[in-house]
């Protein structure tokens, strides 16, 4: 079968590599669809193509599968799952080393959730960026009534931004990118805003009536200037959320950048709920008791599903261009390319 691989130069390409086999507890699939998003996954590979341009040229070795969420249809099912799981059914799967860009794999429990009737199987191919944003917003503790500077609308900020609206909050996107604004506005995100800190900090606090932001989502790349922006935007005793790996430099450039005076807490996102940074977990080692842990990644997983069968969250008009898988290295090249056009790339199988 073939599988998409990248190296440390960024380059992608197709590889011809063995079939899966079924192993224990988990399902054998055939993909139907993948999807490339313009975050971690192909932002790494922007990265180590940006260094090869500044003469950074690491070689082009240790080449690897890349992988983050696909859905397709059950092939094959282990014996510890066969009363939950049948040949035939459609599943997405997610997490860098269980949802494979390849023709087939072999899924591990926890890792994979049947696809809702409803839902179409390439919005629900969207899961681990779903998972992101879910996650950011228990982590936040957010309530009805509150507001959020999102401030980043690529997927995970599109996202983040419809779940505050479901949750009965407001939302208030934020980017540089004019494409990703006109997205936001078309799902109905209550206020877009573009321009230097200063603006925002004057149109935030307009619409919050000069108290700010209860929670500043930070989606965005591009160094420490965005996390200093939800610091700058979020009221007194808020919370700053960081999603990803993003650079902790809160150097204040400004009185309301200061997270120690206004008595900030800054909370860190990384992954999809409890369980998805435990390999015991995720190879299905070990479960966590519901009584103790009530939203780990795979409860995390069935109720996103839930919220895009519902339409509460609404993925479709995000993904903004198709390619054949054969063609996935091209896909890789348009995210990276061109921001102003492209958010997310279904790639058919």
């Amino acid at each position: 079968m073939r599988a998409l691989y990248r190296n440390n130069r960024g380059e992608t390409f197709l590889k011809e590599v063995p079939d899966p086999t079924l192993g224990d507890s988990g399902v054998l699939i055939e993909t139907t669809v993948s999807v490339l998003g313009t975050g971690s996954e192909v932002g790494g590979i922007a990265a180590a193509r940006s260094a090869v341009q500044a003469g950074n040229d690491p070689g082009a070795g240790s080449a690897r599968p890349m992988s983050y969420q696909s859905a397709g249809r059950v092939v094959e099912v282990s014996p510890d799952l066969e009363s939950h799981y049948a040949p035939g059914d459609r599943v997405v799967a997610v997490g860098g080393g269980f949802a494979p860009h390849a023709e087939q794999a072999f899924v591990i429990r926890h890792n994979f959730a049947k696809i809702p009737d409803a839902l179409d199987t390439a919005e629900a191919a969207t899961a681990n960026i779903g998972l992101t944003a879910l996650h950011a917003l228990r982590r936040a503790q957010f309530l009805p009534g509150e507001t959020a500077a999102v401030i980043g609308l690529g997927l995970v900020g599109q996202m983040i931004a419809q779940m505050v609206q479901m949750m009965g909050g407001q939302a208030l996107g934020i980017d540089l990118i004019p494409f990703r604004l006109q997205k936001a506005q078309e799902l109905g995100i209550d206020l877009t805003l573009q321009g230097d800190a200063d603006t925002l900090a004057a149109a935030v606090a307009d619409y919050t009536c000069g108290l700010g932001v209860d929670a500043s989502f930070v989606a965005a790349g591009g160094g420490p200037v965005p996390g200093r922006l939800g610091v700058r935007l979020v009221r007194p005793s808020g919370r700053v959320m960081m999603i990803g790996g993003l650079v902790p430099d809160f150097t204040v450039e400004h009185p309301d950048a200061n997270p120690h005076t206004k008595e900030i807490d800054i909370r860190w996102v990384f992954g999809r709920g409890p369980g998805s940074r435990d390999q015991d977990y995720l190879n299905a080692r070990t479960d966590y008791p519901n009584r103790f842990v009530q939203w780990d990644q795979e409860r995390n997983l069935y109720a996103l599903l839930g919220m895009q069968a519902s339409g509460q969250v609404n993925v479709g008009p995000l993904l903004t261009h198709r390619f054949p898988f054969a063609e996935s290295p091209k896909a890789v090249d348009l995210l990276i390319d061109h921001p102003d056009e492209a958010l997310a790339v279904v790639l058919d199988y």
